[in-house]
């Protein structure tokens, strides 16, 4: 294709059963990479457009996203012949030297039509976002470390090199285009490129620097490595002066620099070994694992020579990472020669690990024991996350002495925690008056057969429910509890550094979990599960629950359905919701679809019947407001909060 600006398009047909699952459940299309003008439709509808009117034949926006996920709206996939067109406009070649590798797709899997959420799992990218993570605080603590302590500059070295690297790391991901660039007329993506290749280009000088001054402090000039870091350095700022369509062209420059570079390191690791410098051997073992990784990266995304790309260098670069730490933990016991009390130190954090850390953390992580827990272990795993909240606590509080306090709390939590656990959960941590559990699916402590995580969370929730009841019968102080499930993915992980660790769990499940356990306050129920937990109980059946909404809470973009468990209630309260879940039903249903005066004559009738009931009153008050009134244009029904 002569260069200049050019449009393309491609197309192809794929068959529908009338029974195929595509047509009954949520689907989306998902594309890894795509640039630089297009558009997409799908049997004829336009699903999606990233397009840009030319001037004077040259783009006014350099523009590409990677990992786009878009749904498509029920009725567009239909049964029979699909068919499925993209046009694009690109610029065939932006410059004389290097093809323009950005108009276009990048690889040869490009696109998918699956269920969202087969997409939404399969493009997780917890792991590489918890390594970024890890990579930020090892360099961020090399640094102070650095600071604190001047007389070793490769503890610089390292932490520079290692915030290179999670900068770069973060770049590489679709992660921050998922949050800044994909949504439809988002921003340039020059800036974005450019900084994932300003990170890449300092990492592996920085990292000679450092493998210099580790083994040779004082001995040498190295001439070869100061001339590799100022060449470096010249491409470093080509990148950000150049214009745009230079910008690949001196990237190719700096990949052959790479290669060099590698190959000096091979060299230097070599002659380091042949001088028996102390931990050589050890560190040419993690170069050479990273090298050869890292060589086979550069190559594929140079020459494009695998049918399939997969960026085995973040694997190995973290095993890399870990080799260079261990090595300066080493160095660190030798210089000072305090192995005696870091082996205390540690003999210590072992037996008060589990005083602080669940046993069942560290099966998840697949340890035996605390002592095989390192620093960036991680799992990602699908699990129920549970939050209580004793409400009211603070009134009671006022009324008890600092003893009393303590051991007011310590009854509530020692009975928690052995419903729960009893339930096959295990409580993650204590955050003031509020507990938070985890449920997995597969537990050798689960009663029952066929109980899955969902199904334990909601008996724990119940059981805790009935139990402060029964409790505060007894004592006649009015304690509360509102309690929070959701089910889905989440990453289990350990961070901290050489001298303090900690475990973590993170990812949308755990945050969601804890917005919907505030809104049980805001509707005054004890107990409310998402959607997600909902559908996958086994004895979904037997649970007295009804909907109450559909809300997207703060930060997110995507509705939950909540539901309140009231099995627990009062008998009377219980009888009154499963005797008025259907009417209840059929008045939201009709509220959702912007039939306003019928919703309000349901609820004005529950509210006649039950008027403390706080879910009738909430859809009462919102039908009134707006009766009479015409739907909007985008009414959707959903309640969107904005506070967490």
């Amino acid at each position: 294709m002569d260069s200049g600006l050019h449009q393309v398009e491609i197309k192809t047909e794929f068959n529908l059963d009338k029974t195929d699952d595509l047509l009954k459940i949520p689907a989306g299309l998902y594309i890894s990479d795509i640039g630089e003008n297009w558009k997409i439709f799908l049997n004829g509808i336009l699903v999606r457009e990233e397009w840009y009117e030319p001037t004077d034949g040259q783009l006014t926006k350099n523009r590409s996203v990677k990992g786009l996920i878009i749904p498509l709206h029920h009725g567009i996939l239909k049964a029979g012949k699909n068919d499925l067109k993209i046009r694009f406009m690109g610029m065939a070649d932006s410059n004389p030297i290097k093809a323009n590798d950005h108009f276009g797709f990048y690889h040869p899997k490009n696109f998918r039509i699956s269920s969202l959420e087969e997409i939404y799992n399969s493009t997780s990218e917890y792991f590489d976002i918890f390594l970024f993570g890890i990579y930020f605080i090892f360099g961020f603590y090399h640094v102070l470390f650095f600071v604190t302590r001047k007389q070793d500059i490769y503890y610089l070295y390292f932490g520079l090199f290692s915030l290179f690297s999670s900068v770069y790391f973060y770049f590489t991901t679709f992660h921050i285009y998922n949050k800044f660039i994909n949504f439809p007329g988002g921003p340039d993506t020059e800036f974005f490129f450019r900084g994932e290749i300003s990170a890449l280009i300092p990492m592996v000088p920085v990292f000679m620097l450092f493998a210099k001054d580790f083994f040779y402090q004082k001995e040498g000039k190295f001439w070869i490595i100061r001339t590799f870091c100022v060449l470096s350095g010249i491409l470093f700022l080509a990148n950000w002066v150049l214009p745009y369509k230079y910008v690949l062209p001196n990237l190719t420059v700096f990949q052959i620099l790479l290669f060099l570079m590698l190959l000096y390191v091979i060299f230097f690791s070599a002659n380091a070994i042949r001088l028996k410098k102390p931990d050589s051997i050890k560190l040419a073992v993690g170069i050479g694992v990273c090298g050869l990784f890292g060589l086979w990266d550069t190559i594929d995304a140079m020459t494009k020579i695998a049918g399939f790309h997969y960026p085995f260098f973040k694997i190995s670069f973290s095993v890399f990472i870990l080799v260079i730490i261990s090595l300066l933990v080493s160095r660190y016991v030798s210089l000072y020669k305090q192995s005696q009390a870091l082996n205390l130190e540690i003999a210590k954090q072992r037996d008060a690990f589990y005083r602080f850390v669940p046993s069942e953390f560290i099966s998840i992580l697949d340890r035996e024991s605390p002592v095989e827990i390192k620093i960036g272990d991680s799992k990602e795993k699908t699990m129920s996350v549970f939050f209580a909240d004793l409400r009211g606590y603070t009134t009671v509080s006022e009324k008890l002495s600092p003893d009393e306090n303590i051991k007011y709390l310590n009854k509530y939590f020692s009975a928690f925690e052995d419903i729960i656990f009893k339930n096959a959960g295990f409580v993650d941590k204590y955050i003031g008056d509020a507990i938070m559990a985890l449920f997995s699916d597969h537990s050798d402590r689960a009663e029952k057969d066929n109980f899955n995580s969902a199904d334990n969370a909601l008996q724990s929730a119940i059981d805790m429910v009935r139990y402060v009841e029964s409790l505060n019968d007894g004592i006649g102080i009015g304690a509360d509890l509102g309690i929070g499930v959701n089910t889905g993915p989440l990453i289990l992980g350990t961070v901290g550094s050489e001298r303090r660790i900690d475990t973590t769990v993170v990812g949308d499940t755990v945050n969601l979990s804890s917005r919907v356990q505030s809104l049980s306050g805001f509707y005054k129920s004890k107990i409310l599960v998402t959607h997600h937990t909902f559908l996958r109980l086994n004895l979904l059946s037997d649970v007295m629950a009804r909907e109450i909404d559909t809300v997207i809470v703060k930060g997110k973009t995507q509705p939950v359905i909540l539901y309140e468990v009231f099995q627990a209630d009062e008998p009377e309260s219980v009888d009154w919701k499963e005797g008025s879940k259907m009417k209840l039903n059929e008045g939201i249903a009709l509220y959702k679809a912007g039939q306003f005066k019928n919703a309000f004559s349901i609820f004005k009738e529950l509210y006649k019947e039950k008027p403390t009931d706080n879910i009738v009153k909430l859809y009462a008050k919102r039908t009134k407001m707006i009766l009479g009134q015409d739907p909007p244009g985008d009414w959707d029904g959903i309640f969107r909060l904005h506070r967490k």
